[in-house]
């Protein structure tokens, strides 16, 4: 655990709509030491797809058949490497 990483959960389910202007949201923060751990819960869209354009180490990308928000929440948080969680 890096001391000060703030873990980002980002469920997200046929979200390709949205997704990557929610990416760049945090990718415009002013705060650098961070994760973006995105879990695709079974998206049947180009949510994948348009996350992984995004290419920063930061970002990581995990998939699992659709399993509704709670269990894509609860891996999110089981991946997190950061001190806090938003």
């Amino acid at each position: 655990m890096q001391p000060g990483l703030v873990s980002i959960m980002m469920p997200a389910y046929n979200a390709a709509a949205y997704i990557g202007e929610a990416i760049e949201s945090v990718l415009a923060q002013s705060y650098h030491n961070w994760e973006l751990v995105i879990i695709d819960d079974g998206s049947m869209d180009q949510t994948s797809e348009t996350a992984a354009r995004f290419v920063d180490p930061r970002i990581r990308l995990f998939h699992q058949p659709n399993l509704g928000e709670s269990a894509a929440r609860n891996r999110a948080l089981a991946l997190a490497q950061g001190e806090f969680v938003a």
